[in-house]
């Protein structure tokens, strides 16, 4: 058996896996507040907590940030405590165990690219939406890297802007404009609620004007983001992976925005969403620890 980690700013979701991908038991936490090392403490105590119900061959994870191939983290987005350092190195002292991990969107690509929706693709895209926004690229047949493992970032791109606002410019980006977690915090300060994504979507079904203009807005800026990415890398296809995948009208929507910047791009790029949706990076973060000799 194999633990394997799917690490987000909001959440640490884990499983047992077996090597055939298949889920054993799964639980999550919330993502300590950072700035104390208490994420890496977190893994090594749930690790250690789970060695001792299963025989454990090894760990795996799903990280968000830029990795070197040597597994140096250089840059991990919301989830701080982890950057700078060698995780594997670690979790081997604190566990005795050794570990693989890559890029959580990297984790994506390469479950669909062995297992999902893009086997027969030599050239895809791969795009999470949660807290942010990350991003996996094959290009012809190859994972694409990028120097410090920062291919991918998409989150960072800049969708508006302006020179006379650029102290306001880290809110025009494509994580801060099309990110559920985001959409979620301007719905709430808007009708001063605590809603979560489910109650933001039955409140948008309910007939709310005003969330529905939110909602547009977000499916609006999510196309224009992914028009950017389409023509950039001209893929096959482009995934889309996180909890909104698995909404119904998520592609239609898309595709919708999408025809309202270029009809033409719908030619060009299939719109689809990852296979295992949510679980996606966890089997991928487990194949790369199964052929992490390779």
């Amino acid at each position: 058996m194999y633990i394997v980690f799917d690490i987000g700013g909001t959440s640490i979701k884990y499983s047992i896996m077996n090597k055939e991908g298949e889920f054993i038991e799964s639980s999550s936490i919330n993502t300590p507040i950072q700035g104390n090392s208490k994420t890496q403490e977190e893994l090594v105590n749930i690790i250690n907590t789970y060695k001792k119900k299963y025989d454990l061959k090894g760990v795996a994870l799903s990280v968000p940030g830029g990795i070197d191939d040597d597994g140096y983290i250089h840059f991990m987005g919301q989830v701080k405590d982890l950057e700078n350092m060698y995780l594997n190195e670690y979790i081997k002292e604190h566990t005795g165990l050794d570990s693989a991990y890559d890029n959580d969107v990297n984790c994506v690509a390469m479950a669909e690219k062995y297992m999902g929706n893009a086997v027969n693709n030599k050239n895809f895209v791969c795009i999470t939406i949660g807290t942010g926004i990350g991003g996996g690229v094959f290009i012809n047949d190859k994972l694409y890297r990028g120097y410090r493992g920062m291919a991918g970032e998409f989150g960072m791109n800049i969708l508006e802007h302006r020179k006379e606002e650029l102290s306001n410019i880290n809110f025009r980006t494509f994580s801060r404009l099309s990110s559920t977690y985001n959409l979620i915090d301007r719905v709430n300060k808007l009708k001063g609620t605590n809603y979560d994504g489910i109650k933001v979507f039955e409140e948008l079904e309910k007939g709310d004007l005003e969330i529905k203009n939110e909602v547009e807005n977000f499916y609006f800026s999510l196309a224009v983001g992914i028009y950017n990415i389409v023509y950039s890398f001209a893929p096959e296809k482009v995934l889309i992976g996180g909890g909104i995948s698995y909404r119904d009208d998520l592609i239609e929507k898309i595709k919708e925005k999408l025809s309202l910047l270029n009809k033409d791009v719908l030619d060009m790029v299939e719109i689809d969403v990852c296979k295992f949706r949510n679980e996606s990076g966890k089997i991928g973060a487990l194949y790369k620890y199964l052929n992490k000799g390779e």
